[in-house]
């Protein structure tokens, strides 16, 4: 008689804060999952001041729950809290806000979709979000990305969110140690390393149900009019300086890792972002892009005019 595969083996990691309200209906979600898979929920509260520690508390005693109790140290730092303190034995980590909710079939679209690939390399799961009012109505998927992902795509843009995110052993090795200060958005790194040293696969199906409402600590938004002010918001809070910075990071936590090609562009983009003309001579050569052209045209009128150094 054959010998039966073993279960593949999940740790999903949800930071949380303040997240009385909705907290609940995404672990029962996770609770929830379908598939035959073990999976472990592991939660670290990052000081909050509500009652989502109770929540958190009972979560715990009555469905298995593990509940790491933390200060506040902000969602970035929470979660690579949670990525260093990740074992090493699990086949697969997935990430997980407070506020949405998993559809149950997550773990059977994503798992066959890794196991294809060679599992030596760092792989990561994304896909399209499927938006959400407040209480779950009024559905709405995102369009597939049309240049789907890259590394030149992820230097400037983030298509991987963090709540879609499900990678390998390989990957959490290589993010393991890597923070640093200036470090943006915790999935926008992680798309970033991903892209660099191995493969992303980006579903066209959505997993997740993303909730949108005013206490998001990152939303997302569609239509020309949202996006148009949005793309007007980031340039008065400086936001492409944030991207600089966090590339000037990354090629400091990689630099000597990365391929020849992919230093060199980071490299010109950080010194040529020092005076107007090596602005514009890296504006028009550089292979950063975003999913549109017009987006792209605008990141480099943006570049030329100073809105993207470190």
């Amino acid at each position: 008689m054959a010998e039966q595969a073993s279960k593949k083996r999940i740790l999903i990691l949800l930071s949380a804060y303040n997240g009385e309200k909705y907290i609940g209906e995404q672990l029962d979600s996770l609770l929830a999952l379908g598939g035959d898979f073990e999976f472990t929920i592991r939660v670290r509260d990052d000081g909050s001041s509500d009652s989502t520690p109770a929540i958190l508390a009972a979560y715990g005693r009555e469905r298995g729950v593990e509940v790491i109790n933390g200060e506040n140290v902000g969602f970035n730092a929470s979660f690579f809290a949670l990525l260093e303190g990740a074992e090493e034995t699990y086949d697969y980590y997935a990430l997980c806000d407070q506020d949405d909710v998993w559809l149950p079939g997550k773990f059977e679209r994503a798992v066959p979709m890794l196991d294809k690939e060679n599992a030596a390399q760092p792989l990561l799961y994304s896909g399209v979000l499927c938006l959400t009012g407040e209480d779950l109505s009024g559905k709405r998927t995102l369009p597939y990305p049309k240049r789907g992902p890259s590394f030149y795509n992820a230097m400037i843009q983030d298509i991987c969110s963090g709540h879609t995110m499900v990678f390998n052993g390989a990957l959490l090795r290589l993010l393991k140690g890597s923070y640093r200060e200036g470090l943006m958005n915790y999935d926008h790194w992680i798309y970033l390393a991903a892209s660099a040293f191995g493969k992303v696969i980006y579903d066209s199906e959505p997993q997740v149900l993303y909730r949108q409402h005013g206490e998001n600590a990152v939303g997302a938004q569609d239509g020309f009019f949202k996006k148009t002010a949005r793309r007007l918001r980031y340039l008065k809070q400086a936001r492409g300086g944030a991207m600089a910075r966090q590339l000037a990071a990354f090629y400091e936590a990689f630099g000597g890792s990365l391929r020849e090609e992919y230093r060199q562009e980071i490299s010109d983009f950080l010194a040529a972002g020092k005076n107007f003309c090596s602005r514009i001579k890296y504006a028009c050569k550089s292979r950063a892009v975003r999913q549109s052209g017009a987006e792209t045209l605008l990141f480099r009128l943006l570049y030329v005019f100073g809105k993207f150094k470190a």
